[in-house]
This record gives structure tokens, sequence and C-alpha cells, in this order.
């Protein structure tokens, strides 16, 4: 059977697979900055930079294969779209307390480990056990390919994963604000935008109910490459960024 897609999931799937590759671009440029600078952060922000695109990674994938006619197989879509995020939590809290909070590192990294490992075993568990009563399901047959129905296990462990970087990283961004440096000061504004924004949308992607409407999404993974090329400034300012912004 031919999978047709409309206007509307076509440029659904469009545009999650242009989020994705901005962010992999800007990931893998954050972390090609290890080379010049020779600073281990930048490899662990470039990969958190990734691994936070992933909820939207499946739906990229799900795009080109269905442009094949091939549908991607359900589990395989929740696999990329949980088991990264809490892993990535976790590293994004060893490299913020390699920032702030030093004294408190090994209790704040044990904390996040111990919670991403029993996330990670429990959603396995529950996902071999029974996929769409405990984890979520996409109707397929109602054409919502990009759209999953996510159950209280996975949508609330995300949104607590959501909520503690989101704290952590305005934290770490707001330090910035108090240099006397107009570039770092700069730096810090692009990132706390570039985070604000990322966790507005991915809390209405998860919770929305207005994401029945196409428009919504499409607008919603417009604001999601904002946050990319905000986090990209925020991290890598470039020249022409410093000379428009910096008087």
């Amino acid at each position: 059977m031919v999978i047709e897609l409309s206007i509307p999931q076509i440029l659904q799937g469009t545009f999650n697979l242009i989020f994705v590759l901005i962010s992999f671009i800007v990931g893998l440029i954050i972390l090609s900055k290890y080379f010049k600078y020779k600073k281990n952060h930048y490899i662990a922000i470039g990969i958190i930079w990734i691994g936070i695109s992933t909820p939207w990674l499946h739906g990229a994938i799900a795009f080109l294969l269905l442009l094949l006619d091939i549908e991607m197989a359900q589990s395989i879509r929740f696999i990329i779209a949980y088991a990264f995020i809490p892993l990535i939590t976790a590293l994004w809290f060893n490299t913020f307390s390699d920032f702030m909070y030093q004294e408190k590192k090994k209790i704040l990294v044990s904390i996040f480990s111990l919670l991403a490992i029993a996330c990670e075993i429990i959603f396995f568990v529950f996902l071999f056990l029974d996929q769409e009563q405990l984890i979520g399901s996409f109707n397929y047959a109602e054409g919502k390919y990009f759209s999953a129905t996510y159950k209280p296990f996975t949508r609330f462990t995300l949104l607590f994963f959501l909520i503690s970087a989101f704290i952590s990283f305005i934290i770490f961004a707001s330090q910035s604000l108090k240099s006397a440096d107009a570039e770092v000061k700069l730096k810090g504004k692009f990132l706390i935008v570039a985070f604000v924004t990322y966790t507005a949308c991915a809390f209405i992607d998860s919770f929305a109910f207005f994401l029945q409407f196409p428009i919504v999404i499409v607008f919603i993974r417009i604001f999601l490459m904002l946050s990319a090329i905000e986090f990209y400034f925020g991290w890598i300012l470039p020249d022409f960024i410093k000379t428009l912004f910096i008087k």
C-alpha cells in the first residue's frame, strides 16, 4: 500500500528534518571547537545539543522512510525519542558542575546519573512489557505520523529532565549577565533566549492539546530552529553578531 502524505504532513516532516539537521550542524561545530581551544566542555556541549534534538530525530527519520513508503517501527521511534534524554541530562549536570557548584559536583552527578539509569531500565522494561499502555503510541491509522500519545511515565519523566535542565541552564547563563565583558554578557543573553525558546517548544510539543493543528506544529519547529541558532550564537559568538549587537 502506497502511503500518501498530505501537504500539512509533508510540512511537519520537512520542518522536523530541517530542525534536526540544523541541530546536528550546530552541535558538531561547537564540538569541533575542542580541537582549537582544547577545552573538554566544547565536546560535552556539542553532544548535549545534538542529544536534546533526539525527541524530533525519530520524526525526521520516519518522514524520510515514509517518502519511500516504509513505516518506521514505533518501538524504535520511542527509543530514539526517549533513551538519550536521561543520559544527556546527566552529562549536562556533569558539565554544569564543572562551571558552577564544583563542591557539589559529586552529589549532583550521582543523583542525575542514578535517575538516568533507573529511568532507562524502567523505560526498556515497559517498552517490552506493553509499549502501547506503558510508553505510548503513534496513531498511524489516522495519519498521525509525527505526534505521539505519551503515557504518564514517559511524559512526566521527560518533563522532569526538561525542567531540571532548564533551571540549571538559566542559573548558568545568568552568571554571564553579571560579567563586565560585553561579549560574555551577550553570549549569556543568547543562551537564555535559546533555552527558554527550546523549553517552551518542547513543553508545548508534549502537553498542548492544540497540536492537532499542523500549522501549530510547523511554527513550533521554526522556533526550535531559532533556538538552535541562538544556542550557537551563545557558545560561538560570530564576528558579525558582535558587530551588530556590541556598540
